[in-house]
């Protein structure tokens, strides 16, 4: 199925709520209606009749009678029309109002799978990973340019401007970003900052440390029994923006080379855009994973090198400072 029961479970249980409750509301407002427009009620229930009464006539084949009950069925809209008119409201504003109008909150079509169940699934499944994620720590509001030396301090201020921008526009055009660097530099805070802005303006985010992904995917893809947050190689290569923080830290096997260059390569075929944070150059990627990963990197993604001195150790010096 590509996700664990437990989610999509969750995502039945997410639209039959929002479906019932669009039909209390609706039954509220008609009841409420009905109320002061008692006579609505009558009409409503005389043109029930009514149709009826047409099915009836047209097995029999009175067209005469036919004619007179549609001219009926028509000044009972016509009356109907006037009294809404008169409350200030319409038949649509008195009828439940679907998250999803396409579905109607049911989740398909015609047996179809909606667009929007979909969407549902993938989100849930997200936010079921970013759960274990440090997304509130980092922000751009917090991202301090002062602890770049001055010879860094302008390219830093690019870098950052970019990916204050990248968040700002994020689409599945968005360019792949690989950010290298030493330890400090503030590579994980801006790839945080990022999953936080693409979240808050509705995609579908997954931030995941590398030695994570690779671990759950090692235990998946050997027999691990499926839990509410497992992480599949198809939860990877679907959401909207994937962020894998800290390639390089996880333990380098053939096993570990090829899921991270299958998810990679996967997201690159599905047209999604990724997002890796490393501590290593190009050239120690290129020597620790393979040629074909590395040509990957070069040909479809922005590579972002950032430069100075350990933010981390710099606070620290401060901290003890006061």
């Amino acid at each position: 199925m590509g996700y664990s029961k437990s989610v999509y479970d969750r995502a039945d249980r997410i639209l039959n709520e929002r479906r019932l409750s669009a039909q209390r509301n609706a039954e509220k407002l008609r009841l409420a209606f009905y109320e002061a427009n008692p006579k609505a009620l009558e009409i409503e229930e005389q043109l029930s009749h009514t149709f009826t009464e047409i099915a009836r006539t047209v097995m029999s084949g009175d067209k005469e009678q036919l004619e007179k009950i549609k001219e009926k069925n028509l000044a009972l809209q016509q009356e109907l029309n006037r009294l809404y008119d008169e409350a200030g409201v319409s038949e649509k504003a008195l009828s439940p109002h679907y998250v999803c109008e396409k579905c109607s909150d049911k989740g398909n079509i015609d047996g179809v799978v909606c667009q929007c169940y979909e969407k549902l699934v993938k989100q849930i499944a997200c936010d079921d990973l970013n759960r274990r994620s440090p997304l509130s720590l980092c922000d751009f509001e917090s991202f301090e340019l002062k602890y770049y030396p001055e010879e860094n301090r302008r390219k830093m201020s690019n870098i950052f401007n970019y990916c204050v921008e990248y968040a700002n526009t994020f689409s599945q055009s968005s360019d792949s970003i690989v950010m290298t660097g030493g330890t400090g530099l503030g590579k994980t805070h801006l790839a945080l900052s990022i999953a936080n802005r693409v979240i808050n303006n509705g995609s579908g985010v997954i931030y995941i440390s590398a030695p994570e992904m690779v671990s759950a995917l090692e235990e998946y893809q050997f027999g691990r029994e499926p839990s509410s947050t497992e992480i599949t190689a198809r939860i990877l290569s679907e959401c909207d923006l994937l962020i894998i923080d800290d390639l390089g830290t996880e333990f380098v096997t053939a096993f570990s080379k090829s899921a991270v260059y299958n998810v990679f390569n996967l997201r690159i075929t599905k047209g999604k855009p990724t997002i890796i944070s490393t501590n290593l150059s190009i050239a120690e990627l290129e020597k620790n994973y393979t040629d074909r990963f590395v040509s990957r990197i070069s040909g479809y993604c922005r590579i972002l090198f950032f430069e100075g001195s350990d933010i981390r150790i710099q606070k620290k010096m401060e901290e003890r400072q006061k």
